[in-house]
């Protein structure tokens, strides 16, 4: 398994992306993205490079790839806090939906600036 370390992720649609992205790779078995701690993990046998070209393609900048044992969930490294905080962005996603934020979409953004 290998973690990567990942600049750029702000929220969900970050990390979703770069999953949707790595798990589209022949050879990627299963994919976990963590934006607490901006890391993925990718089991397969895979190329580095291609799983680095493939982050970068989305628009984020991969820090490290590294052979690790096994996962280590951010969420065991978080205090109550981040857990609640984690709990109100959930419930602000099953409340308003997907897509509403665009913090992450680039195009989106552009679009923004050119109605202003």
């Amino acid at each position: 398994m290998r973690k990567i370390l990942i600049e750029g992720m702000v929220c969900s649609k970050c990390t979703d992306k770069i999953e949707k992205k790595l798990k589209s790779i022949d050879g990627v078995e299963d994919v976990k993205v963590f934006l607490e701690g901006e890391e993925a993990y990718v089991s397969g046998d895979v190329d580095e490079q291609l799983l680095k070209s493939a982050i970068e393609s989305e628009g984020y900048k991969v820090t490290s790839i590294e052979q690790v044992e096994g996962i280590k969930h951010p969420e065991e490294r978080k205090g109550f806090f981040s857990r609640l905080i984690k709990k109100i962005e959930d419930s602000n996603k099953n409340t308003f939906g997907e897509g509403k934020l665009h913090c992450c979409d680039f195009d989106k953004k552009e679009k923004d600036k050119e109605k202003k």
